[in-house]
């Protein structure tokens, strides 16, 4: 709930999230959780590390793969492998899904553009 009501409280979730994590036994989903806080407050190193993390510990998990995608976009780093690896492991997923709609949208409007 503090991560989608954004501001100070993306922070209150990341400590959530670390809290559980240390508590309990670190999850693929508490790495995203927290990775996905850390994406939030910019510190996109920190989210880089906790989804690989999550990653070897289910290296198909189609949420650390997206959001993999995410954090090396922002890092300015190559993403085509994990993107890839997500077309693999889900090829339904929604940010799949989202990116190839708007890849259409950008042909049909280039369309209109082209002699």
């Amino acid at each position: 709930m503090n991560l989608a009501l954004g501001g100070n409280k993306v922070q209150e979730a990341f400590y959530i999230f670390q809290e559980l994590g240390d508590k309990y036994t670190w999850t693929t989903r508490l790495h995203n959780g927290s990775a996905v806080c850390s994406l939030h407050m910019q510190r996109y190193d920190e989210a880089e590390k906790e989804l690989l993390e999550a990653l070897q510990k289910d290296s198909k998990d189609a949420d650390t793969l997206a959001n993999l995608v995410v954090v090396t976009l922002h890092l300015g780093k190559p993403s085509g492998r994990y993107l890839n690896q997500l077309k693999m492991s889900d090829p339904g997923h929604a940010s799949l899904k989202r990116t190839s709609a708007m890849e259409e949208a950008f042909d049909r409007a280039a369309q209109g553009f082209s002699v």
